[in-house]
């Protein structure tokens, strides 16, 4: 197993990136979340890459060791920023992988830029936060917890999105690597998971696509999870049992097979 980290500079901004397996023949981009990093799908990427992936995870801008420009940092902003680095990488046409916000990014992605892609995958996302008024409150609530002490309320929030607590260690890396997010980028990225509904537009994406929920998400993304593979024409679900919302991790054996079979 190979694992190689470097930088491309795309759209005037230095992207960081994570790759595993170069020389294999199936290309996938794996895109993470809200106030994410590159080194979460560390566990998981190499498992893609003994199945034949060229993997590729990054760091958002304004997330982990990518740029942080003082700007708005919208989806259209993250969706031209992966088109660029895929035409850096020299892909023409490849899979594109996005966990919490960033399945909102690959589906917004799927939309601008269909003809790049052979498959898109969501997992375990909303793509509109305030489309109840639970999930709104408790989004606004987190947002506000945020702008006060990003460490506190990562250290409260972290722990939730698995079943069983991670250990110590797990924790301390993921709270760490998610402070690299600028306050600035956090803080303008959900509001537009906020304020922008995608729901209404997922109708119109054609590219192959699957939908992974988790059996004991949190109710009201599990929920809106589930709403997107209805609105997705012909898309494909995969509910993956006894995990949380972060399954690569906590049930990654099942998150491949889905990965997997629905590939290739």
């Amino acid at each position: 197993m190979s694992k190689k980290e470097f930088n491309i500079q795309v759209n005037d901004v230095k992207i960081a990136c994570l790759r595993w397996g170069e020389r294999n023949k199936t290309p996938i981009m794996l895109v993470h979340g809200w106030t994410g990093f590159k080194e979460l799908w560390d566990s998981f990427a190499p498992q893609l890459e003994e199945k034949g992936f060229d993997v590729v995870a990054l760091d958002l801008r304004g997330h982990g060791d990518s740029s942080r420009p003082e700007m708005e940092y919208t989806h259209e902003v993250f969706s031209k920023d992966i088109l660029e680095l895929s035409k850096k990488l020299g892909w023409d046409k490849y899979s594109l992988l996005g966990q919490s916000m960033g399945g909102y990014i690959v589906l917004d992605y799927a939309l601008r830029f269909p003809d790049t892609l052979t498959h898109v995958i969501s997992s375990n996302t909303s793509v509109y936060l305030s489309r109840t008024f639970i999930s709104k409150i408790v989004w606004k609530l987190t947002v506000w917890m945020y702008k006060r002490n990003p460490e506190k309320m990562m250290r409260k929030m972290f722990p939730k999105f698995f079943m069983k607590p991670p250990p110590e260690d797990i924790m301390e890396d993921f709270v760490q690597n998610s402070l690299k997010t600028s306050k600035q980028a956090g803080l303008s990225a959900i509001k537009y998971c906020l304020e922008r509904n995608l729901e209404p537009e997922l109708h119109k994406i054609k590219v192959p696509t699957l939908v992974i929920s988790s059996e004991y998400d949190q109710s009201t993304l599990r929920k809106a999870t589930l709403n997107i593979h209805k609105l997705i024409p012909n898309s494909e679900l995969v509910d993956i049992p006894d995990t949380g919302h972060l399954p690569f991790m906590e049930n990654p054996d099942a998150f491949l097979k889905a990965i997997v079979d629905f590939i290739k």
